[in-house]
C-alpha cells in the first residue's frame, strides 16, 4: 500500500506534469500536439509525462483516430486522496484535535 501512495504522489512531483494537469483542467481534454504547442515542449516529452500520469490513473486517454485525447481522471484522484487520508487514520487525528 505504501508504494501505491509513493508512486501516485510522485506523479505530481514534476512541474511540467502539473502544468499539463492545469491545461487539461482548463480545457477538459487535449492532444499531445496541443499540449506541446501550449507548453512549447517537444511532443515526445509531453508523451513521456502523460505516460507517467496515465500509469497512476491520473489521466485517461480517448482515441478518436488518428488523435488521442487526454483528460483528467477525477475519480481516481479523489479515490486515491481518500484512501491516503484513511491510511493516515485522519479521522482519528481529526477527532483528537477536536477534543
Amino acid at each position: 500500500m505504501h508504494d501505491k501512495f509513493a508512486y501516485f504522489f510522485k506523479s505530481f512531483s514534476h512541474n511540467s506534469r502539473n502544468k499539463i494537469l492545469r491545461l487539461l483542467a482548463e480545457n477538459q481534454e487535449m492532444t499531445v500536439d496541443a499540449l506541446g504547442k501550449e507548453m512549447q515542449i517537444n511532443p515526445s516529452t509531453i508523451s513521456r509525462h502523460l505516460n507517467t500520469l496515465k500509469m497512476q490513473g491520473v489521466v485517461q486517454m480517448r482515441v478518436d483516430a488518428p488523435s488521442h485525447y487526454y483528460s483528467i481522471n477525477e475519480t481516481t484522484i479523489i479515490n486515491n486522496f481518500k484512501e491516503f487520508m484513511e491510511f493516515l487514520n485522519f479521522e482519528e487525528v481529526e477527532n483528537e484535535i477536536k477534543e
